[in-house]
């Protein structure tokens, strides 16, 4: 896919929602793109700046990396991955989760109701309060920590063939090696006294997966999927990566 009918696709999906006729109808009646502001929300800043989308990523994939290259010591340290890709920014996935933010109700959307035509998508959910207008760069970063803090209460065995526990399920989903796009969607709004952040992150494809491997075991990058390079490789083929371990896409349009 190229540059030019990325752009379309961008054009398309933005113009069907706002349509009588939504395009995501086609999955359910209820799909989230679909959906408009709540209007008894107060909501006080729903902005998410490039800086941001940056941030979530690096975030993310610093992490992956540390993963990938065995590089974690809590949950008794964790293996190496052979197969953990690079995440990117999705802005479909970020329009389908700007949309769920906006509803300002902490809880998930329906499976059917984030998905996409490329992938089921995965979804992960953070809230917080404050008495004055938080900073930005402050909440995206506690929201990624507060995800991947749930590796305390991890089970190594899950690695291979996992089974789900809400207690780290955001965990699992941010390690997740096969969730290589991550769109998120933001709304600070009051409430009385209170600013409340609620943050909507959707992952593609879908991690979490029941007895699903995680990631696959292995040296670093081994078993990286066709159309991904990695370390060296990269160098060779001109794509410029900033991780170590991560798998990344070289094809504009994704993996196939």
């Amino acid at each position: 896919m190229d540059n030019h009918l990325l752009v379309v696709v961008a054009l398309f999906f933005t113009a069907a929602v706002t349509c009588n006729a939504c395009y995501y109808r086609k999955f359910t009646p209820n799909h989230t793109g679909c959906k408009s502001k709540n209007p008894r929300c107060n909501i006080v800043d729903n902005q998410v700046t490039n800086d941001d989308k940056n941030l979530v990523v690096r975030l993310h994939n610093q992490y992956r990396e540390k993963i990938a290259m065995g590089k974690e010591t809590a949950a008794g340290g964790l293996p190496t991955a052979s197969n953990m890709l690079e995440m990117v920014w999705d802005d479909e996935l970020a329009y389908i989760a700007q949309r769920h933010a906006e509803t300002c109700e902490f809880e998930h959307d329906c499976s059917d109701c984030r998905k996409v035509d490329r992938f089921g998508v995965g979804q992960n959910l953070y809230m917080s309060w404050s008495f004055s207008l938080p900073s930005s760069r402050d909440q995206w970063e506690e929201m990624v920590k507060t995800f991947y803090s749930e590796i305390q209460m991890f089970r190594k065995e899950d690695i291979s063939s996992f089974n789900f526990h809400a207690n780290y399920g955001h965990f699992s989903q941010v390690i997740w090696a096969n969730s290589w796009r991550i769109g998120c969607g933001k709304v600070v709004f009051k409430d009385g006294k209170w600013y409340q952040t609620m943050i909507s992150c959707n992952y593609g494809p879908a991690g979490n997966y029941v007895n699903a491997p995680i990631y696959k075991i292995g040296s670093p990058c081994s078993a990286c999927p066709s159309n991904t390079c990695c370390g060296n490789s990269c160098k060779r083929s001109g794509v410029r990566s900033n991780y170590q371990g991560l798998c990344k896409s070289e094809l504009d349009g994704g993996l196939h």
